[in-house]
């Protein structure tokens, strides 16, 4: 690797260690010491054994930089150890990962690929499919699995379309452009257990505020992990509870936005009410009830913060 990385790829993590382990096993497939890449992990004040996960990864590498940085961000949520590894970031571009994937061998080429060859693109999203790691709940639709992490748009680069937006656990920018426009807002996103969520979307807002094209790179594929804590009614009830409170948020500083997004959760509901009657003719109640549920908790969690 050259001293200075052209790409960063940033993982921030909490009481994850054995997750981010095979994390960073899949993504050392490729060679690191012979890309312009580092990995920058950021501790957000877990108290497992990822200090010592992490200085094992790196005792595999004898040339100095290392392509494997640690640091620890002692403000707590997801959103203070993203802004913490774009201050921290070595390289102009940066690409945000999950502490619980496994990566393809295409993902790290990829966003080489992507960064250098497209000089005016400004940011991405990468494929990512979903990894059981314990059995499918009877429960779980196709629709409820954006709530895993699925996000695949074809196997065609494109630009994303308007109602559309990368996923966090893989998403790419150059680093220049949260100067232009800011970083994350920390009241937004998950802090510990609590399950907010739209931070993303709302830097993505402002980014299309600006005329700014987002790219898909299906090449840049990965595979979110899934285990049993999270194919629970009460773990999908925490992430729509945590996604109404989002919304509200949003809307308290845009108060002027709230018909349209009235309208929109009106369609949403006429959507979940159409798959609830097409699950119920197939003899699948257990999804059938299961959306309704959803669309319900999310209105709870918006109500509980207007």
């Amino acid at each position: 690797m050259s001293h200075r990385p052209d790409v960063t790829f940033i993982i921030c993590t909490y009481n994850r260690a054995h997750y981010l382990d095979d994390s960073l096993q899949s993504l050392q497939k490729q060679d690191l010491e012979e890309l312009p890449a580092e990995i920058l992990v950021v501790d957000n004040n877990s108290t497992d054994a990822t200090p010592q996960i992490i200085e094992r990864h790196q005792k595999r590498y004898a040339k100095d930089p290392n392509p494997i940085r640690y640091i620890k961000e002692t403000n707590q949520g997801l959103s203070h150890a993203r802004n913490r590894g774009i201050r921290e970031a070595q390289a102009p571009c940066i690409v945000f990962l999950d502490d619980d994937i496994r990566a393809s061998e295409s993902l790290i080429p990829a966003w080489l690929s992507f960064f250098c060859n497209q000089p005016q693109a400004i940011a991405g999203g990468g494929k990512i499919h979903v990894q059981f790691d314990d059995p499918r709940p009877s429960w779980m639709s196709h629709f409820l699995l954006p709530l895993l992490g699925h996000h695949d748009l074809g196997d065609k680069p494109k630009t994303y379309p308007q109602n559309k937006y990368p996923f966090g656990g893989n998403m790419g920018f150059r680093k220049s452009i949260f100067d232009q426009l800011g970083l994350f807002h920390t009241d937004l996103g998950r802090t510990g257990k609590k399950l907010k969520a739209s931070e993303e979307k709302e830097l993505f807002q402002r980014f299309r505020k600006h005329d700014i094209n987002l790219h898909y790179l299906p090449d840049a594929m990965l595979y979110h992990r899934v285990n049993d804590d999270r194919l629970t009614e009460e773990y999908i009830q925490r992430q729509a509870v945590g996604l109404g409170q989002s919304i509200a948020l949003q809307l308290h500083d845009n108060p002027n936005q709230k018909v349209s997004q009235l309208m929109k959760e009106l369609g949403k509901w006429s959507a979940t009410l159409l798959l609830f009657v097409g699950y119920l003719v197939a003899f699948q109640p257990a999804k059938a009830v299961m959306l309704i549920k959803f669309r319900k908790w999310i209105a709870e969690g918006y109500l509980s913060s207007s």
